[in-house]
């Protein structure tokens, strides 16, 4: 059985943890957005981004593959699609295994958008991650993919 004191300490530490995550997800977002603000040329948002990038590591996907890559769900994902689409920075074209799926491509005005922002996205984070090591960085990820984990068994 818990000791009361033990208890207590431990959901501070628990308290303290989930804070010092979600404010650092939050200053990490907004100083990034900052950073692209500072490109006007470019025109993406961070969220724009994150569908960049996950369409340029996988080529192609159904709008409902994107859509869980992004954590976004399907209204969001097509409003972003629908925005990439009117910026010539991506394609839908009908799936031509299933036509009620559409297949969302990268154009070449995407793919070169993407090779603008991600210079910025790894000085943005050579200058996040200063001061943590190779190690620090590797457990860094290990306990957040283990945190991730924990919550995907729920959702």
């Amino acid at each position: 059985m818990f000791n009361i004191l033990e208890t207590k300490k431990m959901d501070g530490r628990l308290e303290m943890s989930g804070f010092t995550l979600e404010k650092t997800v939050k200053l990490m977002k907004l100083s990034f957005s900052r950073i692209l603000l500072l490109h006007p040329e470019i025109d993406v948002t961070v969220d724009q981004w994150v569908v960049i990038n996950m369409l340029y590591r996988h080529n192609a996907l159904s709008q409902q593959e994107l859509g869980e890559l992004c954590f976004k769900d399907a209204p969001t994902i097509t409003r972003m699609i629908d925005l990439l689409v009117s910026k010539k920075l991506a394609s839908r074209t009908p799936d031509i295994n299933d036509r009620r799926r559409f297949i969302i491509r990268l154009t070449e005005e995407g793919q070169a958008i993407y090779h603008r922002i991600y210079p910025l996205v790894r000085e943005f984070r050579t200058e996040a991650y200063a001061g943590l090591s190779n190690e620090d960085l590797a457990h860094l990820d290990k306990t957040l993919n283990i945190i991730f984990g924990n919550l995907s068994k729920h959702n």
